[in-house]
């Protein structure tokens, strides 16, 4: 695409996704936005890179997270773990969970799923559980939760506007925070020389907040085009996030508040998204299509600098922190494992 075509399709992005509620209340109902949901795949012709095939029960993955080097990958009532070597062989680790959780989420040694009544907090490298319950409080019935870097759990209602901080050890809240809606996902973004940013999604409304977690208090409300996908951290406070409904790529950053940096076009039905901290790009991958884009975001402007085939259905990705790629497929298509991506290729 022409860069500057590009420009003035970022610059109308920007303005249709800037729609804030700077008091931090629900940006309002608009028809025909929110609550996306992912194009369903045609088959996939000749995906780039190598498939690592899944064994029965694991095949449809729902979620996949990373810790270190170990990847979490949820399909119905079991959570699989394991290295990239250790799916090649089939000899992973299986945790049952309740098929009811919510969004998976990922600290550096800990997968964490918010079960309703229950939080589960599984050790990376055992298999461990160690179950919190927060059925006496008023994160419950919750979908999402996720820990800091510094040991704090954060969870959110999945029926209301209450969002809870519970310390490292603590069985009771710390925190209860009002928030903009019900919470669909739920993240921690790393910020140099800071506490973590804490980033929440409202999948209904198409919204993004920050929440500043340490004062108790909730950040400003932005809309996420027409309809948000996915959210993933990135480093330094940065978020990447995909408008689903709109084809749209956008950049976030959460320090001081949460604001959209950049905004580009990408192909139809974009997901999942990762930041590549070593090549400092923003991957996101498209169901309509069987695409994974790499955006270069150190300029004013997006800038595309590859395009990948897919798996059918890959509504999960990964940055390991070699650089290899993973995608998942939701329809039975594998593991995709793409070790050295071509940057050049567009």
């Amino acid at each position: 695409m022409k860069a500057g075509r590009l420009t003035a399709l970022a610059a109308l992005t920007a303005s249709t996704l800037l729609l804030t509620a700077c008091g931090g209340g629900p940006a309002e109902d608009v028809p025909d936005m929110g609550n996306a949901v992912a194009e369903v795949s045609p088959p996939a012709t000749d995906p780039t890179g190598r498939i690592i095939e899944l064994a029965a029960g694991h095949a449809e993955v729902t979620d996949m997270e990373a810790a270190g080097d170990v990847i979490g990958l949820r399909s119905g009532g079991t959570l699989a773990l394991g290295t990239l070597g250790q799916f090649e062989i089939g000899a992973v680790t299986e945790v049952t969970i309740p098929e009811n959780c919510g969004d998976l989420t990922a600290s550096a040694d800990t997968f964490v799923l918010a079960c309703r009544e229950e939080v589960l907090l599984v050790d990376a490298a055992s298999g461990d559980l160690e179950r919190r319950s927060i059925a006496d409080t008023d994160a419950a019935p919750s979908i999402a939760a996720t820990l800091t870097s510094t040991g704090e759990l954060i969870v959110a209602n999945a029926e209301d506007d209450r969002v809870l901080v519970f310390g490292e050890d603590s069985g009771e809240p710390v925190e209860t925070i009002t928030v903009a809606g019900q919470t669909s996902q739920l993240i921690a973004v790393p910020r140099e020389g800071q506490d973590d940013a804490v980033v929440r999604t409202n999948h209904v409304n198409t919204t993004i907040q920050d929440i500043h977690w340490r004062d108790g208090e909730q950040g400003g409300t932005l809309r996420i085009g027409l309809g948000v996908g996915r959210i993933a951290a990135g480093e330094n406070g940065l978020v990447v996030a995909s408008d689903n409904m709109g084809s749209q790529l956008a950049i976030y950053t959460a320090n001081d508040v949460v604001r959209l940096h950049q905004a580009a076009p990408v192909d139809p039905s974009p997901w999942a998204v990762a930041w590549d901290t070593g090549r400092d790009l923003a991957w996101i991958a498209s169901t309509a299509e069987n695409t994974l884009a790499a955006y270069d975001v150190s300029s004013g402007v997006p800038e595309r600098r590859a395009s990948l085939d897919t798996v059918a259905d890959a509504q999960s990705l990964l940055v390991l922190e070699d650089g290899t790629l993973v995608l998942a497929s939701a329809t039975g298509d594998g593991l995709q494992i793409i070790d050295n991506p071509d940057i050049t290729s567009q």
